[in-house]
């Protein structure tokens, strides 16, 4: 039976439990750079790419998400303005 997000195993590594890797789950979040500290802190993007991974392994009744890994890469959008890209990825896993 899925746990729910709030009892959700996140790892950003290992972990002990015996377990089968479900599928690996990405996730991106975009924040114009001149709206940090102002509505939206640093921190912000990283809550939701874990949020998004969360989201994914509830959607295939998993227990959780281990070796999370958040890359940060500042870029610059279409309209030449810059921009943080907060790039996700983790594997969903199923304990036994």
């Amino acid at each position: 039976m899925a746990r729910d997000i709030e009892n959700m195993i996140l790892s950003f590594g290992e972990i002990q439990e015996p377990h089968e890797c479900v599928t690996i789950a990405y996730a991106g979040v975009r924040i114009e750079s001149d709206r940090l500290y102002q509505d939206v802190y640093p921190t912000d993007g990283m809550k939701e790419v874990i949020i998004y991974l969360q989201q994914q392994a509830q959607d295939l009744e998993a227990d959780g998400v281990k070796n999370i890994d958040v890359k940060v890469v500042t870029t610059t959008d279409n309209e030449g303005k810059e921009v943080v890209d907060f790039l996700g990825q983790g594997t969903i896993i199923r304990l036994k």
